[in-house]
C-alpha cells in the first residue's frame, strides 16, 4: 500500500480519482454530462451499481473500508449502448414503495446478531436479545456496556428469531 492522505483516503485511491475512476457515490451530474449523458444522476448511479463491474477497489476512511471504484468513461459508454427505455421501466418498478412494507406497530422480542466497530478498528459480531418496535431495536450492548437504540435498516443487524409479545410483556422487558 502506498500510504494514506490524512485519515480518509489512500494514495492509490487519489490516483484512481485522477485517472477518472470513482466510487458510485462520488459520480456527479457533471461527470456524466461531460460524456454526453443527460439522464438523471440517480438513474445513472443505479445503472452503474446494477450493470457495471468495478475496475478496482481501494481503502477509504480511518477504518480501511474497501470501496469499489468504477471507470466513468467505460460506464458511460456501456450506458449509451443500453436500452434506456427498458432500463427506466425496471428502475421505476424497483423504486415503487411496496404496500406490505408498512412498519409494524406491535413491539416484539427477537434474538439479533449485530456488529460493532471496536476501538482498534476491527468488527466484532455479538448476539443478544432486543425489543423491536417500529424500525428500532433496543438492547443492551455487551461491548460498550450500555443500553443501545439502533435502526433496523442499518447493515449491522440480522434478526435471528422473532418472538411476538403482547404490550404488557414488552413493558416488563
Amino acid at each position: 500500500m502506498a500510504g494514506y492522505i490524512g485519515m480518509s483516503i489512500s494514495v492509490n485511491a487519489m490516483e484512481a480519482y485522477a485517472n477518472g475512476k470513482k466510487p458510485v457515490s462520488s459520480i456527479t451530474k457533471e461527470d456524466i454530462l461531460k460524456r454526453g449523458i443527460s439522464e438523471g444522476i440517480d438513474f445513472f448511479r443505479w445503472y452503474v451499481k446494477k450493470y457495471c463491474r468495478s475496475c478496482e477497489w481501494h481503502h477509504t476512511s480511518a477504518k480501511y473500508n474497501q470501496t469499489s471504484f468504477y471507470d466513468i468513461e467505460e460506464c458511460c459508454n456501456l450506458f449509451k449502448k443500453a436500452a434506456i427505455e427498458k432500463l427506466k421501466s425496471i428502475y421505476r418498478e424497483q423504486k415503487k414503495p411496496k404496500s406490505d412494507t408498512s412498519i409494524d406497530e406491535t413491539p416484539y422480542y427477537a434474538r439479533i446478531e449485530y456488529s460493532i466497530s471496536t476501538y482498534s478498528g476491527s468488527r466484532k459480531y455479538l448476539e443478544t436479545y432486543a425489543v423491536i418496535h417500529k424500525c428500532w431495536a433496543y438492547f443492551h450492548d455487551e461491548y460498550k456496556k450500555k443500553i443501545a437504540k439502533k435502526r433496523l435498516l442499518e447493515n449491522i443487524f440480522s434478526l435471528l428469531k422473532s418472538i411476538y409479545l403482547d404490550q404488557k410483556e414488552c413493558r416488563k422487558i
